[in-house]
């Protein structure tokens, strides 16, 4: 993979709260552009989904500041993220996190603040989410006002990304004039940044075709999830935010084609990426041979690829 790391960034006309950080959009190679939310405070898109979340429930009165704790079944990026974004109203965070994250993450996890729960649960073989019920169940007993964020059913995920993911793009598009048309490329775990992202771009006059990225043994439209390395894509349950309508193509990838890319693009650029970002740019890569001055080929830098070292 040749990379030709253009730090080009459109900031004019973006309308952003100030908690927002505009992560950079950058062309890689001709005709393949890559927005680096790996850039995001907690290094991962995931932050704006937990700060939209947060912010969008603290001012309905759902979250009070001083009252309540906020609590999810997360390891992965999202923990990451809501701890943030709740540091920022100084609410308290609880998770219940999977065993198999690495001890690593669950250390970075308490160092930024969440506090883990149901650790003895869990070695007895509960899962994440009943731990989280277990909890809900026994909020007075243990003291607590507890606001369930439950990223796989909260709306606010997708519009985290429709007002401000998508938009912020479609500002620093306007670096590049020519382009009209735009491959989307992008995996799913909830759905809500491929859904969010590809409604926004539409909505600003790009003509948008989304193509996802789906582990080998994979298809989750249908239900049927593999063993696989992938974190953070085909997890196990149909994308809820996923609307199949906007999906024009499915690609397939495989772990050994993953861990080629991540390796391919640290030599070449520097940057290590998620295994997620790696999927989505083995397809990308192949699809931006066919890009042209009115056609480029977007995908998403979701998150760094440290937590995936082994």
């Amino acid at each position: 993979m040749t990379v030709n790391l253009v730090h080009t960034r459109a900031n004019a006309d973006i309308a952003i709260s100030n908690d927002v950080r505009v992560t950079p959009l950058r062309e890689i190679q001709p005709g393949l552009l890559l927005k680096f939310e790996c850039d995001n405070p907690g290094g991962s898109h995931k932050v704006r989904a937990a700060r939209y979340i947060v912010r969008s429930a603290v001012e309905n009165g759902d979250i009070v500041p001083g009252q309540t704790t906020v609590i999810e079944k997360t390891g992965g990026n999202f923990g990451f993220g809501l701890t943030l974004a709740c540091q920022a109203y100084g609410v308290p965070v609880e998770l219940a996190v999977g065993l198999g994250f690495s001890a690593v993450k669950r250390r970075c996890l308490e160092l930024y603040g969440a506090r883990l729960i149901g650790l003895d649960m869990l070695e007895r073989g509960a899962t994440p989410r009943e731990v989280v019920q277990w909890h809900l169940e026994h909020e007075a007993e243990n003291e607590r006002s507890y606001f369930y964020t439950d990223q796989f059913r909260n709306p606010a995920s997708v519009a985290a990304h429709e007002f401000e993911t998508g938009p912020e793009i479609a500002a620093q598009l306007k670096a590049w004039p020519l382009v009209e048309r735009l491959t989307f490329v992008s995996c799913a775990g909830t759905g809500a940044s491929l859904i969010g992202i590809a409604k926004a771009l539409t909505l600003a006059g790009y003509s948008v075709t989304v193509v996802l990225v789906e582990p080998k043994g994979c298809d989750s439209r249908n239900g049927i999830f593999s063993d696989h390395k992938l974190e953070g894509m085909s997890v196990g349950v149909v994308p809820p935010f996923l609307d199949w309508d906007l999906i024009s193509e499915i690609r397939t990838v495989s772990h050994d084609e993953v861990l080629n890319t991540r390796k391919s693009f640290a030599r070449t650029s520097g940057f290590l990426v998620g295994n997620t970002a790696a999927a989505c740019l083995t397809v990308a890569s192949s699809l931006a041979r066919d890009a042209t001055a009115d056609h480029k080929i977007l995908s998403v830098f979701y998150d760094h690829g440290l937590w995936y070292v082994r």
